[in-house]
């Protein structure tokens, strides 16, 4: 029996968390599956942000506006340093589309919190 290792199991959850069986497609079909995944969370989380923004006062939206660019910069070294370990390999695009659809969805999630917020809520932003 072969055993994989940390790396061979990291690799596989990255697969199965992108929805793409480990057999029956390519590489680049499996790359292709989880950067289309990637984009459809971007586009959910720019379309939350918009929401968000859109009942906030001036001074809140420009708030959220550095909140946000604070976040995607974190997102994006977070991504990075979540795919060290397979940088420059045939599934680092999966792994880091992968990474970039977790952590879209985490902050569409804190967004749509803020867009629901209740009047009176002293804990949302106005």
């Amino acid at each position: 029996m072969r055993t994989y290792g940390f790396r061979g199991l990291f690799v596989a959850m990255a697969f199965a968390l992108a929805g793409a069986p480990l057999s029956a497609q390519t590489q680049s079909a499996t790359n292709a599956s989880a950067a289309r995944a990637a984009r459809a969370a971007d586009q959910a989380l720019n379309a939350q942000y918009k929401a968000a923004s859109a009942r906030l006062s001036p001074a809140s939206r420009l708030l959220l506006r550095d909140a946000q660019r604070s976040w995607i910069a974190f997102r994006d070294a977070q991504c990075k340093f979540e795919t060290a370990g397979v940088q420059g390999g045939s599934a680092y695009p999966v792994v880091q589309a992968t990474c970039l659809k977790a952590l879209s969805q985490q902050r569409t999630r804190q967004l749509e919190r803020i867009a629901a917020c209740e009047e009176g809520d002293l804990a949302c932003p106005r």
